[in-house]
């Protein structure tokens, strides 16, 4: 048996698929929210995508200095609750959220909404509830602990 988590697929291909998802969706039956596309819209988008690519950067560095490595398909060397870890055990995935609700804004389409809605179930029951059984198994009660202390999301 790996030493990973089974996780149902890559979670970045998750997002992606997500994203490719609603811009089907949306081309098909388009579902918009706002009147028109503009500046706000734009900015508001964009500032979603900074704020997930941030939260992607710091989090990945964060598994770095712990001598780890983030990809999930590697075993897991040390057990991450510094820095964003302190307030979520899934920051990366906080930040896949935000970038598809990005596409929200940027697409004027509520099909990204329900996108970012299927990307957490999947991410929920196929990545996350994996990850937490083999982080449960591999470090014990100090992951138990942490997870006491620490929301899952946000």
């Amino acid at each position: 048996m790996p030493d990973r988590a089974p996780i149902i697929a890559p979670p970045p291909l998750l997002g992606l698929l997500c994203i490719a998802l609603g811009f089907v969706a949306r081309h098909f039956a388009p579902l918009t929210l706002f009147p028109g596309t503009g500046f706000i819209q734009l900015l508001i988008g964009s500032a979603l995508v900074v704020a997930g690519v941030s939260i992607i950067l710091l989090a990945r560095q964060a598994f770095i200095s712990h001598g780890t490595h983030p990809n999930p398909y590697r075993p897991t060397a040390a057990l991450v609750t510094t820095g964003l870890y302190r307030l979520s055990r899934n920051p990366i995935y906080v930040a896949f959220l935000l970038i598809v609700l990005a596409f929200v804004f940027f697409e004027n389409s509520a099909w990204f909404f329900a996108s970012a809605v299927a990307l957490w179930c999947l991410l929920r029951f196929g990545v996350v509830n994996r990850e937490e059984r083999y982080l449960g198994d591999k470090f014990g009660e100090v992951y138990h602990d942490y997870c006491e202390r620490v929301r899952r999301w946000i």
